[in-house]
């Protein structure tokens, strides 16, 4: 029984016979416990800690720091059945984390995590302490009355149970972490075009948050679970203002550790080897190592399929518009990812000079885009015309005209999905 790969197995198990039901009987906590380590792993204590908080339903404005060491992380008591299914929940978003976390960080060519044991361990442990940490000081803990005015004795209080938290742990450990919440921020960085001002608001939301706005492809998927206004760029925070780097910064000051640098990679302190780290180009060896694109991190391509059209193509708002109708499956979704690796398949028939481009090779952005913007229009024509469409007379200028920018009549009456044959085709 205590090898049973999760609990519906177990149950599975004791449901064959009385007998099988009655030795559970006999063991119910250690073989419990032993089902539950293997659907955790050896991160079940820091797993176990973050579904038992609160804690005797302690006040967290009361200046008391005892939070740091409540519930310890080696306690032993029996798990619930209630628990179970919180564990489960919870372990399924920190494995999710470990296969992004690896595809950014470990190996750009799997989807599914390839860190190995003790890495893993090192990844979840701190994940499920960071969910801990988020979980104590959440923005919904408290209410709209205690932090008004932005009260600096109450909000000095918070800044110290936080550090007295995070101070329990080991320097070694406490690295680990911060390089996991290094990889948390690059997640909600990854979602916006701009530099965020509230990313230590949007890092209070917990892990769990983390993974939703990854999987929407935006950040204002969480706005509804915060009920403080942070994303009002005419707002302060001071209740989320460093709220993982203030505590990072008095720890490291207080054991006289050097700190983390900024530019200091989520791999450092986590992996004890990275993949392909000095990999390069396939097609002009520029050296792009993790940043290169594969089959398993194309759906995350930063470049909004429109502005890849040929030439003028893109600003003709005949075509753009029924494009956006052809690709809308496509954006925000991991059917991007297999659309490109179809667009190789549909190269090789069409443009020789692309002979030797593989779908299953790494290409730099630059490389990547020029691919796409030489076969795009090309595909979108064909399908089309698949559709019944019956292309007009060519226009002489093809998919370089610059009329049929400004006179939506030349750009309805002529095709301009084809190759100039007049004008100047650079």
């Amino acid at each position: 029984m205590t090898f049973c790969p999760n609990f519906d197995t177990l149950q599975s198990t004791i449901l064959v016979s009385k007998t099988f039901h009655r030795v559970f009987q006999t063991r119910p906590k250690s073989i419990t416990r032993a089902v539950a380590g293997n659907i955790v792993g050896p991160a079940l204590p820091q797993a176990l800690r973050v579904i038992r908080f609160p804690y005797d339903d302690y006040d967290t404005l009361d200046g008391d720091l005892s939070m740091a060491t409540a519930c310890p992380e080696d306690d032993k008591s029996v798990i619930t059945a209630e628990e179970v299914e919180k564990l489960e929940e919870n372990c399924q978003v920190v494995a999710e984390l470990e296969d992004i976390y690896s595809l950014m960080n470990k190996d750009r060519t799997s989807k599914t995590s390839v860190l190995t044991s003790e890495e893993s361990w090192r990844f979840r442990r701190a994940m499920y302490r960071i969910m801990l940490y988020c979980n104590q000081f959440s923005g919904t803990r408290y209410t709209e009355e205690e932090i008004e005015l932005n009260d600096e004795e109450i909000l000095d209080k918070i800044r110290k149970q936080r550090t007295a938290v995070l101070n329990e742990y080991p320097t070694d450990e406490l690295q680990q972490l911060h390089s996991v919440v290094q990889f948390l921020r690059s997640i909600f960085i990854s979602l916006s075009t701009t530099d965020l001002d509230f990313i230590d608001s949007l890092l209070s939301t917990g892990p769990a948050n983390a993974l939703r706005a990854w999987q929407d492809r935006s950040y204002e998927v969480i706005q509804d679970d915060v009920e403080f206004t942070m994303f009002d760029d005419e707002d302060d925070a001071p209740l989320f203002e460093g709220y993982f780097s203030l505590p990072f910064e008095n720890i490291w000051t207080e054991r006289k550790v050097t700190p983390p640098k900024e530019d200091d990679p989520a791999s450092k302190w986590i992996l004890d080897q990275v993949n392909g780290a000095n990999d390069t180009c396939s097609q002009c060896a520029t050296p792009g190592g993790l940043k290169l694109y594969t089959e398993a991190n194309w759906d995350r391509f930063p470049i909004i399929l429109a502005n890849l059209l040929k030439k003028n193509i893109k600003r003709n708002q005949s075509i753009t518009q029924s494009f956006f109708t052809a690709t809308a499956h496509l954006v925000a979704s991991d059917a991007l990812g297999p659309f490109i690796g179809d667009l190789f398949d549909f190269a090789l028939k069409i443009k020789p000079e692309f002979d030797g481009w593989e779908r299953t090779d790494s290409y730099c952005l630059t490389c990547l885009t020029r691919f796409l913007e030489e076969h795009l229009w090309i595909w979108f024509r064909e399908e089309r015309i698949k559709g019944g469409w019956t292309p007009p007379e060519d226009c002489w200028y093809g998919w370089n005209c610059r009329t049929q920018i400004h006179k939506r009549y030349h750009a309805d009456t002529k095709n301009h999905l084809c190759a100039p044959i007049k004008g100047d085709p650079a």
